[in-house]
């Protein structure tokens, strides 16, 4: 017995030292749909990856939102349905739910049917199978700053175009004390001492592209200016050291 907790926690920590293996650059690889099989492969190179061209996603859209109604029984809000807040909300709102809620939605949009389709085989080769598992959200409107825990987090808009401004795990020390939920290009000197050396960029991700980022960036994403309230998908490919890491966070929305 004292053999197998040996190994276990040697593995533990083995795992845990490779999980915590990041790379700062700013350097993003792009690919298109028609050279999906070199998806796996980018993916090693643990920077962010630009993939154009992905199949039509017809779920969580506007009006996928008002129209089935699985969508207007979610308990979601207090004395408030999804559909009633979809109705009323302007189009540069702030998605006021957090990544519990967000799963709730997906299982109802049936969006993991979809990313079972086309993701899975390209993410997920059969070794990765037997230790990686996705996570589904979806998400309205802006989404504040957040840190990645997954091996790779997929986001991907199914309607409207949105602006993903992305930063290395460097980049913290920079950050105002309360980080979550800000914005980056939104931050002044009264909010952190530090504003000059917060470097970020942005990325213009369009419905049919899907942005995969790697362990421990920051991100946030807001609509394009003058468009539609961006609907929104993230894909979280876990690990149990990812998933531990993920609900341990007390920087987790």
């Amino acid at each position: 017995m004292l053999e197998f907790i040996l190994i276990f926690s040697v593995l533990f920590l083995i795992l845990t030292f490779f999980y915590k293996q990041a790379i700062c650059e700013f350097r993003i690889n792009q690919l298109e749909w028609s050279q999906k099989e070199n998806v796996s492969t980018l993916l090693h190179e643990k920077i962010p990856l630009v993939l154009r061209g992905l199949p039509t996603a017809r779920f969580w859209t506007a009006a996928d939102a008002m129209e089935r109604p699985c969508y207007a029984t979610l308990p979601i809000f207090k004395g408030t349905t999804l559909v009633e807040w979809m109705s009323t909300s302007p189009a540069d709102v702030v998605c006021p739910w957090k990544h519990a809620q967000a799963e709730t939605i997906a299982a109802a949009s049936g969006m993991a049917i979809w990313a079972k389709k086309w993701l899975y085989p390209i993410v997920m080769n059969p070794l990765l199978r037997l230790w990686m598992f996705p996570r589904y959200h979806c998400w309205a409107g802006s989404v504040g700053l957040q840190k990645t825990f997954a091996t790779w987090t997929c986001i991907f808009p199914t309607e409207g175009d949105i602006i993903v401004s992305i930063l290395p795990e460097t980049a913290e020390s920079a950050l105002p004390a309360s980080w979550v939920g800000c914005f980056p290009s939104q931050l002044t000197a009264k909010d952190t001492p530090f504003l000059a050396d917060l470097k970020y960029i942005d990325i213009v991700v369009r419905s049919g592209t899907a942005l995969f980022m790697p362990a421990h960036w920051f991100m946030s994403w807001i609509g394009t200016e003058g468009g539609n309230r961006p609907m929104v998908c993230t894909v979280s490919y876990h690990t149990p050291i990812s998933y531990l890491a993920f609900h341990a966070s007390p920087f987790t929305i």
